[in-house]
């Protein structure tokens, strides 16, 4: 069994959003779509009239898309979408039931938000060949989080996490995990979620694949099973004006071949600043982008080098959580990312760790150049 899977889709800007639109968007990237038995993508925004709702009270943007945008879904033959991430709620439980409605009038299978907290953990199944795949969606806990009679994402919960995990092995299946969370355009995961997304694997699932963080990282193999740190925006819209080698049109699918063990293979590819076209590396340039992403791969594997790059990393972006004032004070705690980064920061100024900060903080910056 082939599952295909793919970052952040975002549909905030555009407008006559057709078939059309969507084709010339896909068609140099579709071939692996079809190729796969199987098309999931993170869909990070309700699709829902803005007219009928309001937005919440959070720290940071609030996101809503069109209903017809669907269409794009429906174009690259998405079989289901997850959407346990930090804007799915941002318009309120009326939106994300709004959404939950569209995609199953759509045929499209869904997991990560839902009705309450027990409904949002509830795992897509996927079955093929005698092998059946569970697909469990949870995101950091920001804000949209569902509650015990609200609807909303699947935030992270290690314990209910574990009983999910441990229920869907129960029956036989495979477990993939998807993550969204880690710290937004960090080239590098933090220490802290390397620790997560392991700790994930070690309670069963048999591999993890990480959205949210607007720019590729790397992954690794972790006792046979596959982590995806992150793959990066997959077509999302930005009303910052940004550079053509920004991270942010950068990202890779990913695709678990999953028999009786699951392997990796993974596929970079650029979008480009109109958001018209998505097109996968080849040749020299996808020799380049395979190299840069296997350089934060290695990384990643080493712990003390890791945690220096992130004070680097910190350090540079010491304030930017700070962006809702009291909102933005609580996501410092709540987050899981944020969290990190704050204890990070607070390291450095206990322990007077400055000396070196400036070297890390320009090796980070470094990293975030992206090389073709």
């Amino acid at each position: 069994m082939k599952i295909l899977f793919t970052g952040d889709v975002n549909f905030r800007l555009f407008e006559n959003f057709t078939k059309e639109t969507s084709e010339d968007i896909l068609s140099d990237i579709l071939p692996y779509f079809n190729n796969s038995d199987f098309r999931i993508v993170n869909l990070e925004c309700p699709l829902a009239d803005i007219k009928k709702h309001k937005p919440i009270q959070k720290a940071g943007p609030n996101l809503i898309c069109s209903p017809e945008n669907i269409v794009f879904l429906n174009t690259a033959n998405i079989d289901a979408v997850t959407l346990a991430n930090n804007h799915i709620g941002d318009f309120g439980e009326n939106a994300v039931k709004d959404t939950l409605d569209l995609l199953d009038e759509n045929n499209i299978l869904h997991s990560g938000a839902g009705k309450n907290i027990e409904y949002a953990y509830e795992p897509l199944r996927i079955e093929k060949d005698g092998i059946s795949v569970s697909v469990i969606s949870v995101c950091e806990n920001e804000f949209g989080i569902a509650g015990e009679a609200e609807y909303g994402s699947a935030g992270y919960n290690p314990r209910f996490l574990l009983n999910r995990i441990r229920k869907e092995k129960a029956f036989g299946h495979k477990v993939v995990v998807v993550f969204h969370g880690g710290n937004e355009h960090n080239p590098l995961p933090s220490p802290d979620t390397v620790d997560r997304y392991r700790f994930i694997c070690d309670m069963g699932a048999d591999a993890l694949i990480a959205t949210h963080t607007h720019c590729p990282q790397g992954y690794e193999i972790y006792n046979g099973k596959p982590i995806v740190y992150s793959m990066g925006n997959f077509i999302f819209q930005s009303d910052i004006k940004r550079k053509s080698r920004d991270s942010w049109f950068y990202g890779y699918i990913s695709i678990l071949n999953i028999t009786d063990k699951v392997s990796l293979e993974i596929i970079p590819y650029k979008f480009n600043t109109e958001k018209t076209k998505i097109t996968v590396f080849d040749g020299d340039d996808k020799i380049k982008m395979m190299s840069y992403i296997d350089e934060l791969s290695k990384i990643i594997q080493n712990q003390k080098e890791l945690e220096l790059y992130f004070s680097g990393w910190s350090w540079l972006h010491q304030w930017y959580p700070r962006i809702g004032g009291g909102f933005g004070d609580y996501n410092l705690v709540s987050c899981e990312a944020h969290n990190s980064q704050l204890k990070s920061i607070a390291k450095i100024y206990a322990y007077e760790k400055t000396d070196d900060i400036e070297y890390w903080s320009k090796k980070i910056k470094e990293l975030q150049n992206m090389p073709v």
